[in-house]
């Protein structure tokens, strides 16, 4: 929002977070970028917020990866699909994978060893792989790309990736 909001002065955006420290750290970042009378701040699960109206489009950065159902990350999908304007854009980047895969276990260890080139602790390390092990929901590309189309989007393409992160754009069809 910060870098958009300075590029694009009339977009106006909608910020929606579980948690409370997100959202008051997003007020405060938003408001030293004099940008905060152009945001409104919703706390809670998207599939839970009703928008007074449709959106152009919406970005959804390292989310998804962490709802743990398939179900319950269908219908996180579904709405942001029900709250974009047919055409509406989406930017989507998470983790992924197939954690069965040869190349999933290599990504993982040179993901988090390129974490020591700055001067990260083995502790820290060892912190943040228990942390991807056990609070991550990694999918496959395939399977994201099923759920976006169960979601009502187009086939995404991906234009980012390094190690087990990926970036796709996509747009609403449906």
């Amino acid at each position: 929002m910060l870098s958009l909001g300075k590029i694009f002065p009339s977009w106006r955006f909608i910020a929606v977070d579980i948690s409370t420290n997100m959202i008051n750290a997003c007020q405060d970042k938003t408001a030293e970028a004099h940008l905060h009378d152009r945001v409104t701040f919703l706390h809670g699960r998207l599939q839970d917020c009703k928008l007074s109206r449709l959106c152009d489009a919406a970005s959804s950065i390292f989310v998804s990866h962490f709802i743990k159902c398939r179900e319950e990350k269908l219908s996180y999908f579904r709405s942001i699909s029900a709250n974009l304007k047919i055409g509406g854009v989406l930017v989507l980047a998470d983790l992924f994978g197939d954690k069965t895969s040869s190349e999933f276990a290599t990504l993982m260890d040179v993901w988090l060893r390129s974490y020591a080139l700055h001067g990260v602790s083995d502790e820290e390390l060892m912190n943040d792989r228990n942390h991807v092990n056990s609070d991550v929901d990694f999918i496959t590309e395939n399977e994201l790309i099923l759920m976006l189309d169960e979601a009502g989007f187009a086939a995404p393409i991906r234009f980012y990736q390094t190690y087990l992160f990926g970036g796709w754009v996509t747009t609403r069809v449906v």
